[in-house]
């Protein structure tokens, strides 16, 4: 019996002594297949973006792909909040925060390209308010926090400033290089690309590894020295601003906006979305958005308006599917296929 397990211990690999690189893996060169497969893939997804206009002309009008971006920024922002383990019901309030700012400007004069970077500091008061909750609330608390604060702006001040018809004194207007819903959904498009990439370098960056550790334990996250609140309040302002923004954006587009809009229900429905994109997946949240977003809009063109009413059905019945199908959502499911395409041995 101790001669076998000397036999065993002998082809045993002696252990490396340990070191930084062996703590910190550094990633290693991409193999060919894995960088001709990225780079067609990044080279189909540019020019899917400038031609999915023209390509999808048959199923309707580019008014349909406009707003699936819209809501790929709303999903986008509820995903944000995954990173700490937050779940929000006040994006649809945020986005009505972004209109209100949206008209107000323009009452005042003031041009589309400076009321953009304007939204984005207005959102900071509102998302600390949200803020205050986050620090004292966790998980189902903060989200009926989130609900009831949503319920109170839509009940008193949204039906009050938007009413049931839009109630602005005029449509809002578009400058005359967004005069055609072509021209939104390009800007969205720009826009949207901005905000993937800012957010895909905060996951890569020490900031994403540090919110990785405060979802998975706050307490020990504050043992090792860092501020819980100083990241969630950071997150939780992000989260926001591209709320507001999405809702600039919504009302550049739509021009009349009724308060109905910001019904907190729907803020179930986005949430719902972001769980089928992947929770705290940028990637993931943006396909679903604009999926979510878009496909209800061209059945709703190619039904000739037969099924107008029915986009949360619609929603509802996919998201169940690829929920069953794939737990962890579109995100997981296209790492899968990425893998496959990839060779990557499993």
């Amino acid at each position: 019996m101790s001669a076998t397990a000397t036999e065993v211990r002998a082809d045993v690999p002696s252990t490396a002594p340990a070191g930084p690189d062996a703590l910190l893996p550094l990633p290693g060169r991409l193999r060919p297949r894995a960088l001709l497969v990225r780079t067609v893939g990044f080279a189909l997804l540019i020019v899917g973006i400038f031609t999915m206009p023209s390509l999808m002309s048959w199923a309707g009008p580019t008014y349909a792909l406009a707003i699936g971006v819209i809501v790929a920024m709303a999903v986008l922002s509820v995903s944000v909040l995954g990173w700490i383990g937050e779940i929000s019901m006040a994006s649809l309030a945020q986005m009505g925060m972004g209109v209100v700012i949206l008209n107000y400007m323009q009452d005042h004069g003031v041009a589309f390209a400076a009321i953009v970077p304007i939204a984005v500091l207005c959102s900071i008061p509102v998302s600390l308010v949200l803020g205050v909750f986050a620090l004292r609330l966790r998980g189902v608390y903060f989200a009926i926090a989130t609900l009831a604060f949503a319920t109170l702006a839509q009940k008193s001040f949204f039906q009050s400033y938007l009413g049931t018809q839009g109630g602005f004194e005029k449509p809002l207007e578009r400058p005359s290089y967004l005069n055609s819903d072509k021209h939104v959904y390009y800007l969205e498009v720009g826009t949207l690309a901005v905000l993937a990439v800012i957010c895909y370098l905060i996951l890569r960056s020490s900031i994403g590894t540090r919110l990785t550790a405060l979802r998975d334990s706050e307490m020990a996250f504050a043992v090792l020295g860092h501020s819980p609140a100083r990241y969630k309040l950071f997150t939780v302002c992000l989260s926001g601003a591209i709320a507001t923004l999405a809702g600039t954006y919504y009302g550049i587009l739509q021009q009349v906006v009724p308060a109905n809009y910001f019904n907190p229900g729907l803020a179930i429905a986005y949430f719902a979305y972001a769980v089928v994109g992947g929770l705290g997946s940028v990637g993931g949240a943006i396909t679903a958005g604009v999926v979510f977003g878009s496909t209800p809009r061209y059945l709703e063109t190619l039904s000739h308006g037969k099924l107008v009413g029915y986009d949360l059905f619609f929603a509802a019945a996919v998201a169940l599917v690829i929920i069953l199908w794939v737990p962890g959502g579109i995100a997981a499911l296209g790492r899968r296929i990425w893998s496959r395409i990839e060779g990557i041995p499993r």
